[in-house]
């Protein structure tokens, strides 16, 4: 069950709302074309989606070393006082779900580092991906409620790897949709439009998840979700 949370944490992650308004602008950037003329059907997928996938891979990449990292700094804990921080952190993780609830407004989770002028030029598949990495770094701030509390799950996985695997679920969940676009630009395209109509919907059900989460660490029930990895 922890591997479906992480993948639901990525993907609603992606149609947070300081997000989800400028994909738009990300996907241009990216493949060099506008939502327009990824509406045709005359564009040709195989010049759209390994941009894409280089976007994606190098989106993943920086997930991966920080959920190793996370897990190596959790190991480094006695049982006893990681049975505090797992309760400490639980309280964090549900002030998180209140902020996604907007019962909270806390203003750094409201911003991110942009890179448009950076990546204004269409670059080669290599360029895209150093894109998709400096995306997955200023986007940190916006998504932290959810990857923070991935990056609590990673810290207390067993090894590095399981750490590693965990944020790479994450990062598929947040990619997922950049994929789509790659595979069927119509149907996705307007699959985000229906997101972004919905996007308060989708940051309540944010906000409940983490709070669930945060109860079961403050609770030491995390068992009930994490057997299965």
């Amino acid at each position: 069950m922890t591997i479906w949370f992480a993948l639901a944490a990525g993907f609603l992650s992606f149609a947070s709302a300081c997000i989800l308004p400028l994909i738009p602008s990300y996907i241009a950037i990216i493949t060099g074309l506008s939502v327009h003329d990824l509406e045709q059907q005359g564009v040709r997928r195989f010049h759209v989606f390994p941009r894409i996938l280089a976007f994606v891979v190098g989106l993943i990449i920086p997930l991966i070393l920080i959920g190793m990292g996370a897990t190596a700094v959790g190991s480094l804990f006695t049982p006893a006082f990681s049975t505090f921080l797992s309760q400490f952190l639980g309280f964090i993780v549900i002030i998180f779900g209140l902020h996604l609830l907007g019962l909270l407004n806390i203003q750094l989770f409201q911003k991110e580092i942009r890179f448009h002028r950076v990546f204004q030029r269409k670059g080669g598949v290599f360029t895209v991906g150093l894109m998709g990495m400096a995306f997955g770094f200023g986007w940190t701030p916006c998504i932290g409620p959810m990857l923070s509390s991935i990056l609590i799950l990673a810290a207390d996985s067993d090894t590095i790897w399981q750490g590693a695997g965990l944020l790479l679920v994450y990062g598929i969940g947040l990619s997922l949709p950049f994929i789509m676009i790659g595979i069927a630009s119509t149907a996705s395209l307007t699959f985000l439009r229906f997101l972004k109509r919905h996007v308060k919907l989708l940051s309540i059900i944010s906000g409940v998840l983490l709070i669930v989460l945060g109860f079961l660490l403050i609770t030491g029930n995390m068992a009930l979700i994490t057997p299965s990895f």
